[in-house]
C-alpha cells in the first residue's frame, strides 16, 4: 500500500486560471469548507495551500490525518438538465426551459468495498455499492438543489474548462504520517467505540448488572466465542435473553475457556438507532457500517443487538444495515449475537429468510413456576430493605401471570420487585419490610392500578357487589350493570379466556342514557381510574385509510396500538362503532378474536388484559323518540345482528340494550351531579354546601332531559342555572364561607339560587 498523501481537486476556468481544493473526509454536518486556493498555475495553488496547511498544523484546529489518502482518485463527467427560474404574470415559477450542465465528480474504490464519490464544487460526498449508481445520485441531488434557481447563478456551473485530481506530498505531510499512519473517515481509530458499549469492559469494572440464576441455555451459549456462526436468542420479552448476554460478557471478562496468551474478545452492544445517529449526508451511515464490519472481522469481537429485526429495517434509501453485514456473517468472519421474540422471528422469516439462515437459533423458554419462584426469591434477597414471605411470592406471581401478559417470567417479577424496593425506601431508612400475601396484593394494586377488590381472593366481592358499584354512578340501567358485574366477577376469578380480551361488550340504546358513563364506571371498578379508558370516536375513522391510523407506531403517536402497548390494563371504548370504515372492522376481527394486533412497524400489540366496549345507536333512529316519563324496555339485538357481519357479531360476548330514562332516573342523576359539583375545590375551600329542594330537583330534571338527547343537556343546565349564579355571588362576596346554599324554585323565599 502506498504512503498516505494529499489529494487536490483542480477546476480550470476560462482564461487558464484555476482553483484547487483539498479533498477531506467528512466529520460533521457543520464542517467548515476545506482549504482552497486560486492561481495561474498548479504551483501557485500548491504554494497557497501549503501555507494554509502549515497554519492548521500550528494552530491544531483539526488533525491533518483528515486530508491524507491512500486511494487513487479518478474523475468522470455527468450531464444534468436543470429547470431554471421563470416568470408568469410577475410570479416566480419553475420554468419549462432546460439548462444542460456537465459536471465532474471524483471517485475512488474503497478497500472494504463500495466506491466513495465526491463533488467538491457543491460539497457533496457519498458511498455507493456500484460506481454506475453515482451519476443517477448526482443528477437527483443537483436537480433538486438547483431547480427554480436564477439562470445566471446556474450558468456559473458551466464556466469550468477542465477538472482533475492530483496527488501532492508537501513537507508538512511527513509529520502527519507519523501522527496518523492509518486514515479513518472520522479521525478516530475505533468506530465501534462511538456506537456501541463494550460489555466485557463494563463487566470487568463491575458496572454490569449481575445475573440471577443459571438457565440451561447457558451451557450452549458459552460456546459462542469458539463458534464460526452467528447466534439468535429466541424467546418472549422478559424471559432472560439479555441476561444470557450479560452472563457471556462476565465469562469473556474472566478469560475462562480462552487459550493461554490469546487476547480477550470483546462483546459490543449496539442498536440500529445508534448506528445511524448523526449520519446526515448521503452514504455516511453505509460507510460507517462498512467500517464496523471491517473492525469486527479483523478483531474477532462479537456484536450484540437486542432486536435483529431492526438491522433488516429499510432506511430512507431502501438499504438496510444487514446488507453490509451479511457477507461477513455468511463467511463466519463477523459474528452477531442477536435477540428476537417468536412473533418477530416469523416476520424475519418472511422478510429475509436467507439472512436468518446464517444464525444458529437458541430457544429461551419461560421458566416453570418452581424455577421462577426460586429466581424471584434469589432476586429479592439482593434487596436489603425487603423481606418477602414465600407465600407472598406465589401471590405476586399469580397476579403477574393474570394481569401482566405482555412480559414473561422472570423479567416481570424482577421489575415488580425493583418497584417495590424503590417504594419501600433506601436501605437503613426503615427496618426490612416483611411482605405477606395480603400486603403483596395491596402492593400490586398500587403497582398496577387494579383495585384490591378485584385482585385479592380474601376480599369478598361477588357479581352482585361489583354490579352495585356500577349502579352507584349509572342510573336506570340495572340489567346492563348486572351483566358487567358478572364480567368483573369472571375477571376477578381469572376465569376469562386467556387468549381473548377480558370481555367484549356492545352497548346499544338511545343517546344520553348512560352508555359512556357505564364504560367509565366499569374502568374505575376494574382498573382503579377512568384515566385507564382509551376512548376512540369512530366518527373520526369513517374514511378509507382509517385503519392505518389505528396502527401508527411512530414516536409520539397516540394511535390505538401505541396507547394499548403503553397501558395494557385498560378499557378500550369504540364510541359509535357503526360509523367506522369497513377496514376498521377488519382490524377489530383480530382484536376481538385473538386479542392481538400488529402495528405499522410489525410489532405485536397484546389486548388480552383489555376490556373492549363498543357503543352504538343501531336501531334507535328507527324508533319513535321516547318522551319524558315514557321509559320502556327495548331489545336491539335483532338490529345489531342485521348490521354486523356474522364473524364480527359472534366475537361479541354481550349485547346490552339500554332503555330510555324514567323521571325517577333523571332525578337521581340530578342528585349525583349536584353532589359531584359540591365536591369541587371552590366549594371545599370555602366550606360551602349545596342543598336542593325536591321542587328544584324536579325542575332541573325537566330542563335537563331531552327526548332525542337523553340526559346529555343536564350538565349544561346545572352549569347555567346553579353553578354560574353561585360563582357570581362568590365573586361579589369574598367573605362568603361556611354556609349551606339552598337551590330552589321561583317563589321559594329561602332559596339562594333559583332555577
Amino acid at each position: 500500500m502506498s504512503k498516505a498523501s494529499l489529494r487536490v481537486y483542480f477546476v480550470v476556468h476560462e482564461g487558464g486560471r484555476r482553483t484547487g481544493t483539498l479533498v477531506r473526509s467528512w466529520e460533521s454536518f457543520f464542517d467548515a469548507p476545506p482549504p482552497s486556493a486560486f492561481g495561474l498555475t498548479d504551483e501557485d495553488v500548491y504554494a497557497e495551500l501549503e501555507a494554509k496547511l502549515e497554519q492548521i498544523r500550528i494552530e491544531e484546529s483539526e488533525p491533518l490525518a483528515r486530508y491524507l489518502w491512500t486511494e487513487p482518485f479518478s474523475t468522470q463527467k455527468v450531464s444534468v438538465d436543470i429547470h431554471p427560474l421563470s416568470w408568469v404574470k410577475k410570479r416566480a415559477v419553475i420554468g419549462k426551459r432546460e439548462i444542460p450542465l456537465v459536471l465532474s465528480y471524483a471517485w475512488c474504490k474503497q478497500e472494504g468495498g463500495g466506491f466513495r464519490v465526491m463533488v467538491p464544487r457543491i460539497g457533496a460526498a457519498f458511498v455507493v455499492e456500484e460506481l454506475s449508481l453515482a451519476a443517477d445520485v448526482i443528477r437527483q441531488t443537483i436537480s433538486a438543489a438547483l431547480v427554480g434557481e436564477s439562470p445566471r447563478w446556474i450558468y456559473d456551473y458551466r464556466t469550468a474548462v477542465d477538472e482533475y485530481v492530483t496527488e501532492w506530498s508537501p513537507p508538512v505531510v511527513a509529520r502527519a504520517r507519523r501522527e496518523a499512519p492509518k486514515r479513518t473517515d472520522e479521525a478516530e481509530a475505533d468506530e465501534l467505540a462511538k456506537v456501541a458499549d463494550d460489555l466485557v469492559a463494563r463487566a470487568a469494572k463491575g458496572k454490569l448488572t449481575p445475573v440471577v440464576g443459571e438457565p440451561p441455555e447457558w451451557s450452549t451459549l458459552r460456546q459462542v466465542p469458539s463458534w464460526t456462526s452467528s447466534v439468535l436468542l429466541v424467546g418472549p420479552r422478559g424471559v432472560g435473553k439479555s441476561a444470557l448476554v450479560r452472563r457471556l460478557a462476565f465469562e469473556l471478562a474472566s478469560g475462562a475457556g480462552a487459550p493461554p496468551g490469546t487476547p480477550k474478545r470483546k462483546l459490543w452492544s449496539t442498536s440500529k438507532d445508534r448506528i445511524v445517529a448523526g449520519m446526515v449526508y448521503l452514504g455516511m451511515w453505509q460507510a460507517r457500517c462498512l467500517r464496523i464490519a471491517e473492525q469486527l472481522e479483523d478483531s474477532g469481537d462479537l456484536l450484540h443487538v437486542s432486536r435483529l429485526g431492526d438491522l433488516l429495517e429499510a432506511q430512507s434509501d431502501g438499504a438496510a444495515i444487514a446488507d453490509f453485514f451479511e457477507a461477513g456473517v455468511a463467511a463466519g468472519e463477523l459474528r452477531i449475537l442477536a435477540e428476537c421474540t417468536e412473533d418477530e422471528l416469523e416476520d424475519l422469516r418472511r422478510m429475509r429468510p436467507a439472512f436468518l439462515a446464517r444464525f444458529e437459533q437458541i430457544r429461551v423458554p419461560e421458566p416453570g413456576e418452581a424455577e421462577a419462584i426460586a429466581l424471584l426469591h434469589a432476586y429479592t434477597k439482593r434487596k436489603k430493605n425487603l423481606d418477602v414471605h414465600p407465600s407472598a411470592l406465589r401471590r405476586v406471581m399469580r397476579h403477574l401471570r393474570a394481569l401482566d401478559r405482555g412480559m414473561a417470567f422472570p423479567g416481570k417479577g424482577f421489575r415488580f420487585v425493583d418497584w417495590l424496593a424503590a417504594e419501600t425506601g433506601p436501605v437503613g431508612a426503615t427496618p426490612p419490610r416483611v411482605l405477606y400475601p395480603r400486603a403483596a396484593s395491596e402492593a400490586y394494586a398500587r403497582y398496577s392500578g387494579v383495585p384490591v377488590t378485584i385482585l385479592a381472593d380474601d376480599v369478598p366481592s361477588g357479581s352482585r357487589e361489583l354490579a352495585g358499584m356500577l349502579r352507584a354512578r349509572v342510573i336506570g340501567q340495572d340489567a346492563a350493570c348486572d351483566a358487567c358485574g358478572r364480567l368483573l366477577a369472571r375477571f376477578k376469578a381469572n376465569l376469562v379466556d386467556p387468549e381473548r380480551p377480558c370481555g367484549t361488550l356492545l352497548f346499544v340504546g338511545p343517546t344520553g342514557v348512560g352508555k359512556t358513563e357505564l364504560a367509565k364506571q366499569l374502568t374505575r371498578t376494574a382498573f382503579g381510574s377512568d384515566r385507564r379508558m382509551i376512548r376512540l370516536d369512530m366518527s373520526e375513522y369513517m374514511l378509507p385509510g382509517s385503519g392505518a391510523r389505528l396502527l401508527d407506531a411512530r414516536a409520539g403517536s397516540t394511535s390505538l396500538a401505541t396507547r394499548v402497548r403503553e397501558q395494557p390494563l385498560s378499557l378500550v371504548l369504540f364510541d359509535e362503532i357503526e360509523k367506522a370504515h369497513p377496514e376498521v372492522f377488519d382490524l377489530l376481527l383480530g382484536v376481538l378474536g385473538e386479542a392481538r394486533m400488529t402495528d405499522a412497524s410489525g410489532r405485536f400489540v397484546d389486548f388480552r388484559t383489555t376490556i373492549i366496549v363498543m357503543t352504538s345507536n343501531i336501531g334507535v333512529r328507527d324508533r319513535r323518540p321516547t318522551g319524558f316519563g315514557e321509559a320502556r324496555e327495548e331489545d336491539f339485538t335483532r338490529q345489531v345482528r342485521a348490521f354486523f357481519r356474522p364473524e364480527m357479531f359472534n366475537r361479541i360476548d354481550h349485547v346490552l340494550s339500554f332503555r330510555a330514562l324514567a323521571p325517577d332516573d333523571v332525578m337521581r342523576i340530578v342528585e349525583l351531579e349536584l353532589a359531584s359539583a359540591a365536591a369541587r375545590p371552590g366549594f371545599a375551600r370555602r366550606e360551602l354546601r349545596l342543598l336542593a329542594t325536591d321542587a328544584a330537583k324536579a325542575k332541573l330534571a325537566e330542563l335537563g332531559y331531552d327526548p332525542a338527547r337523553g340526559a346529555r343537556p343536564l350538565k349544561r343546565v346545572l352549569e347555567e342555572r346553579v353553578l354560574t349564579p353561585i360563582a357570581a355571588r362568590v365573586a361579589a362576596e369574598p367573605g362568603l364561607r361556611g354556609r349551606t346554599l339552598v337551590v330552589g324554585v321561583a317563589g321559594d323565599a329561602s332559596a339562594d339560587v333559583v332555577v
